[in-house]
């Protein structure tokens, strides 16, 4: 393949996997391509002369590949390059290293999710070294986060990868210092399961401390996503830690909130009252108006609200609604989404429009049947109707 076809489809490919509305988009697990494979397979034989360009596809596709999911395709790739270059802990890094570089030098980007299986290699905590892998991920982690591997490390040695990642959390390079939150999440997504963690929520707090406001905006991301977690656990540590920093910056509030909004979803009353959210106020008037009952899915469903208010004062008014998705099962799973917030005044009224999409998407399937739609004003359902969803 041309160099500069190459280096294209990359790119695109690097800018799918950053962007995680999938809306329109084949699954996650097509970024695998024929077509980056064949230009993988160049980076692989500039590494080693010994293995040919076409040797790394001849080996990953074999006939299972299309069954495989996104994550079993990672492991694949992983597996391949082992049975290169094996396990040994010195070649396997060096060649690594210069996978980097030559992806570097083709214009690939740091922080790039499709390069995650190189981490992959190292998942095995008693075929290396701890140190070594230290000071390897501590590269590799800047070009594509090492925090799913490094669960691995915990699993085997629990306090020595908690030391390592305090360390980590004072890094100069801010991905670096992102592993050390990201990575150590109660509940990071396809991540494996760290029993230590959710037993004790609070155990990276010194972490979290040190990084609340880094000057990253990466860092404090992955800090409330952190937050977040633990709220789900314990949602008083949450409370506490966010408490006494709200109000410092207007950008820090911002990863504050971020924090909470598990607890802002389920109406807590604590969390409410910090962005001045009354969870004791009732309004005058609420009415729900659904356009359409029946939604055929690919279409959106269209309502209308309207709120009045009696109060004397100005009020903050966080508004939500809640959809109720059918089951395969035939139960229903409510998810909550944003409508916004507005300030209501005495005898004033709000009205607002709004169109949910039932486009099909990947990450979603929707069954034909009754759903319900719910209204939800600081934290607390007020109106409900119902609405079918039909397949044409």
């Amino acid at each position: 393949m041309p160099k500069g076809k190459a280096n294209r489809s990359i790119k695109i490919l690097s800018l799918l996997v950053n962007v995680f509305s999938l809306e329109g988009m084949e699954p996650l697990k097509e970024m695998y391509s024929k077509e980056w494979a064949q230009y993988f397979g160049t980076v692989i034989s500039k590494v080693d002369p010994k293995i040919s360009e076409d040797q790394f596809s001849k080996k990953l596709f074999n006939s299972n590949w299309k069954q495989l999911e996104l994550k079993e395709r990672i492991s694949s790739i992983a597996n391949v390059l082992l049975q290169f270059w094996g396990n040994e802990p010195d070649q396997l890094g060096q060649n690594t290293l210069k996978i980097i570089s030559i992806l570097r030098e083709e214009g690939v980007s740091n922080f790039n999710f499709l390069y995650i299986f190189l981490n992959e290699l190292f998942s095995e905590p008693t075929h290396f070294d701890f140190n070594f892998v230290m000071e390897h991920l501590e590269q590799v982690t800047v070009f594509s986060s090492s925090e799913f591997v490094i669960r691995q490390y915990y699993l085997s040695d629990f306090d020595k990868t908690f030391q390592q990642m305090k360390r980590w959390a004072n890094h100069p390079n801010d991905l670096v210092r992102r592993l050390a939150s990201e990575g150590s999440r109660p509940f990071l997504p396809w991540g494996i399961g760290i029993p230590k963690i959710k037993s004790n929520p609070g155990l990276h707090l010194p972490i979290l401390e040190k990084l609340w406001d880094d000057q990253s905006e990466t860092v404090r991301r992955s800090v409330a996503n952190h937050l977040n977690d633990i709220s789900k656990i314990n949602p008083e540590i949450v409370l506490s830690f966010c408490k006494s920093r709200m109000g410092k910056n207007p950008k820090l509030d911002v990863s504050l909130k971020h924090s909470l909004r598990t607890l802002l979803k389920k109406g807590n009353p604590k969390a409410l009252a910090m962005f001045d959210y009354k969870s004791n106020w009732k309004p005058k008037t609420i009415k729900l108006e659904i356009k359409n009952k029946n939604v055929i899915v690919g279409k959106s469903l269209e309502f209308e609200v309207e709120i009045n208010s009696s109060q004397k004062e100005v009020l903050k008014i966080r508004l939500e609604y809640k959809i109720g998705f059918l089951l395969a099962n035939g139960n229903v799973s409510k998810k909550v989404f944003q409508l916004g917030e507005k300030s209501i005044s005495k005898n004033s009224s709000i009205k607002l429009s709004k169109k949910h999409s039932f486009k099909p998407i990947t990450t979603k399937t929707y069954y034909p049947g009754k759903h319900s739609l719910v209204i939800v004003a600081n934290g607390k359902e007020w109106i409900s109707k119902e609405f079918i969803l039909r397949v044409k």
